[in-house]
């Protein structure tokens, strides 16, 4: 059963705002969620700490730097090998996104970016050539309506019944 996180109303409005613009000023976002800036950098830094954000960074255009081919990877280790974990010799690739341990048929899902269908064969063999890598399977992405939506939190249930609103209300 997961855990169900420790996030008031207020709190959920401040991620909502910043996961849509990470450099929105404080005062902006406290007026937005109804106090001042400095309050609303007081619930920031507290975010923060509890690492509920992680981070801040700049969502680069992948095309406009010459990656314009996306494509997905199913990778399956090799039998015998699943207590080996292999996702540092994925980390060591510059082309692999993302990576996620999956339960199914494969045991991977690597999210690849490349600048044509040729550097796309040159990452793919280097990741087929990964220790303990035993079948690949990818697919090329032709388009992506969208990408990186902001995460839908709400509240906790028992904050949500005390401060009197709907999850996701907005002020």
């Amino acid at each position: 059963m997961a855990r169900e996180p420790r996030i008031n109303p207020t709190d959920a409005r401040i991620l909502d705002v910043l996961q849509r613009d990470g450099r929105r000023p404080y005062a902006e976002i406290g007026a937005d969620v109804g106090m001042s800036g400095p309050s609303a950098h007081e619930r920031v830094k507290k975010l923060e700490a509890r690492g509920i954000i992680r981070g801040y960074m700049a969502q680069v255009d992948p095309a406009a730097v010459g990656l314009d081919v996306l494509a997905f990877m199913w990778v399956t280790q090799a039998p015998g090998s699943v207590r080996d974990d292999i996702t540092d010799a994925f980390a060591e690739i510059p082309e692999v996104e993302a990576c996620h341990r999956l339960a199914g048929e494969g045991d991977y899902l690597l999210k690849l970016r490349a600048h044509d269908t040729a550097d796309l064969e040159r990452v793919v063999r280097r990741v087929q050539t990964t220790r303990h890598v035993y079948r690949t399977e990818t697919d090329i992405v032709f388009s992506t309506p969208f990408e990186r939506r902001p995460l839908p939190i709400l509240p906790a249930a028992d904050d949500t019944a005390k401060s009197g609103e709907a999850p996701g209300a907005k002020r």
